[in-house]
């Protein structure tokens, strides 16, 4: 029962990992596009926005962390 519990909190946590990390790709694709352009003010929105992205990808391999604490903690 409760590596039943810990398995979908495991594939939970690997969900949002892909859904997030396909999703920082696709923002990171943005903010380059907005990068190259000549206007100072995309530029800045782009060196702002590739720096939420870094954080949300540390954020989000954190995660990865708590998943092998639980997997480890059970021994499963």
């Amino acid at each position: 029962m409760e590596s039943d519990i810990i398995k979908l909190i495991t594939y939970g946590i690997r969900f949002v990992q892909a859904i997030a990390g396909a999703y920082a790709a696709f923002k990171i694709s943005t903010y380059a596009i907005g990068y190259m352009t000549k206007n100072q003010r995309k530029i800045e929105e782009a060196k702002d926005g590739m720096k939420n992205v870094a954080i949300g990808v540390v954020v989000v391999a954190g995660c990865e962390a708590a998943v092998q604490w639980l997997q480890k903690g059970i021994h499963f």
